[in-house]
């Protein structure tokens, strides 16, 4: 039989190992908690940093879309310039380069005018082959 005292030591040493899981689970429940925290921290800057990413390559997408667009307008000016180059016209009917600057301080004047037909052909081949190296760069930057 067991003693009185015997049951109490039984009875004591029973509440202290329930103290003692119950320590090692609020222990456990407080590392999960920390580690959840630093998920949703670590989710929280991993989904900021792909938002950033998305918002550039819409970026790109947007400028490539521009690039396309002035090349399909300049496409269409080259073509017509070609056809009054045919005609042996000087200087062209629907088109002329302006470089604008600041003489006065106050307002953009032309400083400079070209009228040609050669020299504006010239002049809107390079800027086509300028859009489409820009156009292959961004493409580029896209795929990868």
């Amino acid at each position: 039989m067991t003693t009185k005292i015997e049951k109490d030591v039984k009875i004591a040493s029973a509440a202290q190992e329930v103290q003692r899981q119950n320590a090692e689970t609020t222990t456990a429940k407080n590392e999960t908690h920390t580690s959840e925290k630093k998920s949703i921290a670590d989710l929280k800057q991993e989904l900021a940093a792909r938002l950033q990413e998305l918002n550039h390559m819409k970026k790109l997408a947007d400028n490539r879309e521009k690039f396309l667009n002035t090349d399909k307008d300049l496409l269409n000016l080259y073509r017509e310039l070609q056809n009054e180059e045919k005609t042996g016209a000087f200087d062209a009917q629907g088109a002329k380069i302006i470089l604008q600057g600041m003489k006065n301080g106050y307002r953009n004047e032309d400083l400079f005018s070209v009228s040609n037909v050669g020299l504006i052909l010239k002049f809107v081949e390079f800027m086509r082959n300028e859009i489409s190296e820009k156009v292959k760069a961004i493409e580029t930057e896209l795929v990868a």
